[in-house]
């Protein structure tokens, strides 16, 4: 019993007290965003993805600003099926490409479960614009009802998502907030699109996408009662709870009772041995 214990307690002093860190090297600096008060941010983040299904070997490194705007919904409306309370936040910026804007934003996806009271990002998903051009489409003129050629300006972006996260990431009780230092990564589902897709045509598949995050504090479903713009009460995601002293109570309990029993087995047996000597 005493070496399973001390096996056990030597276990347990051997589990790591923080996150894997991100292998890849992040340069993104922390920014801060709000939406309404309902929802804080600090991150430094970046989203590693290949662009292109015909040139595998070019990567891309999504780098977040801290000039990012930011933009949300505290109270996102429900969906069929689907009750659970959610707020978002979408961080939005512009990159200049040949003279061309070209759109990128993040988007964060909080839910709360109402049994455990606690809430987490159920969801990420980023949108990165690879280039604007023309080209030529067949329309009908709604006055001859010819076919005739006209120029569109098409925009071929990438899609990226983690798709619903079951459990949660960031997991944090209610009127508490989340704070991380090293995140880790996350693999992205991603595809490529252009915005002259035709209704229910599918993206190009690509290599799943890499998201790193660092310096991570997330705030939210805040009540009435958190201090406007100032974080709430943090947990630190290298926060483990203290195994030891269940442990040692435990294999206390477990001694006690073994030695109760030790205890009335030789007392029988001196118990029986009384007897014989009588007879």
């Amino acid at each position: 019993m005493a070496g399973v214990c001390g096996v056990v307690l030597v276990l347990a002093l051997a589990i790591p007290s923080s996150l894997q860190s991100d292998p890849t090297p992040l340069r993104a600096d922390q920014g801060n965003w709000t939406v309404d008060d309902c929802i804080l941010v600090r991150v430094a983040s970046q989203i590693v993805l290949q662009p292109s299904p015909d040139n595998l070997n070019l990567t891309v490194t999504m780098e977040l600003p801290v000039e990012a705007i930011a933009s949300g919904d505290c109270k996102v409306p429900e969906t069929k099926g689907d009750p659970v309370p959610k707020q978002r936040i979408t961080l939005n910026w512009k990159e200049t490409k040949d003279g061309v804007e070209l759109l990128r934003n993040i988007t964060m996806e909080f839910s709360r479960n109402e049994t455990s009271q606690k809430y987490g990002v159920s969801r990420i998903s980023a949108v990165y614009d690879v280039k604007q051009y023309v080209e030529v489409e067949n329309q009908t003129d709604p006055v001859t009802n010819e076919t005739i050629p006209v120029n569109v300006t098409v925009i071929q972006y990438v899609s990226m998502t983690t798709f619903k996260m079951e459990p949660m990431e960031f997991l944090v009780p209610l009127n508490r907030s989340y704070l991380c230092m090293d995140a880790g990564s996350k693999m992205m589902h991603t595809e490529l699109h252009k915005t002259s897709e035709k209704p229910g045509d599918g993206g190009v598949k690509l290599p799943d996408a890499e998201l790193s995050a660092k310096m991570v504090q997330l705030d939210a479903f805040r009540s009435g009662s958190a201090p406007e713009g100032e974080f709430q009460t943090s947990m630190d995601c290298t926060y483990r709870p203290n195994d030891i002293v269940p442990i040692i109570v435990g294999c206390a309990l477990a001694g006690l009772v073994l030695m109760v029993l030790v205890a009335y087995l030789v007392g029988r047996r001196k118990s029986r041995a009384r007897g014989y000597q009588s007879v």
